[in-house]
């Protein structure tokens, strides 16, 4: 009918969430009881996903810490955060499990496996690791320190990216552009009409462009 809109074939629906956040738990796995999505996708890969199975944390195994001491580095780091928040790296990981097989859901894993992640962060030239490890931290050019729930924020997001790819460009397509990319592909050939995605909110801007530059007929909904 004239002047009535295509209904989309594919309704992302987009949690974005801090891995080392309480509040991110929680709107995960309300997000996923109250939509009853066809699928549940999950920013993990097989191996950090049996790692959280076995009690542990978005982690790696002892021989990729070993051949990748840059990630097991960036690893570490991310558990004194977890510990700082008084919560468990990847909690929202095992929230969105628990939701959706409550809900008897079907989970896809949309990341890239993290042996090659940290492959790719060896290639990082060493200027740019350093500079990274002395930067001044996740803050806008005139501003003090964000706090987390600052750095959500869409538009402070938007910004915060734009400085890591124009200071760390090889950094940037590491950690956010190729994980992107390879998300967005896995959720296009998921097949299903509505999927709860639990990305990490760095990732957000850049999986809604892709959406929008795919040319696919797709519905992008990010939740707050």
């Amino acid at each position: 009918m004239e002047g009535k809109e295509e209904e989309a074939k594919t309704h992302i629906i987009i949690v974005p969430v801090a891995h080392v956040s309480k509040k991110s738990a929680r709107l995960v796995e309300d997000t996923i009881r109250s939509r009853k999505p066809d699928l549940v996708g999950l920013e993990l890969c097989r191996e950090r996903l049996e790692a959280l199975s076995r009690g542990g944390s978005r982690s790696m195994d002892l021989r990729t810490a070993i051949s990748h001491p840059t990630s097991a580095i960036l690893f570490a780091a991310q558990q004194l955060i977890g510990k700082w928040w008084q919560v468990t790296p990847g909690e929202e990981m095992m929230r969105a499990l628990g939701a959706a097989a409550e809900l008897q859901r079907p989970v896809a894993l949309l990341d890239r496996p993290i042996g090659g992640i940290a492959r790719d962060i060896e290639r990082i030239p060493l200027r740019e690791k350093i500079g990274m490890v002395f930067s001044p931290g996740l803050k806008l050019p005139g501003k003090k320190k964000m706090s987390l729930s600052q750095m959500m924020k869409p538009e402070n997001l938007e910004k915060i990216l734009g400085k890591l790819e124009r200071d760390f460009p090889a950094s940037y397509k590491v950690f956010v552009e190729s994980r992107n990319r390879h998300m967005f592909g896995k959720m296009l050939l998921c097949n299903v009409d509505t999927v709860v995605a639990v990305v990490g909110a760095a990732h957000v801007p850049g999986l809604c462009r892709l959406a929008e530059e795919s040319g696919e007929n797709i519905k992008i909904e990010v939740v707050e």
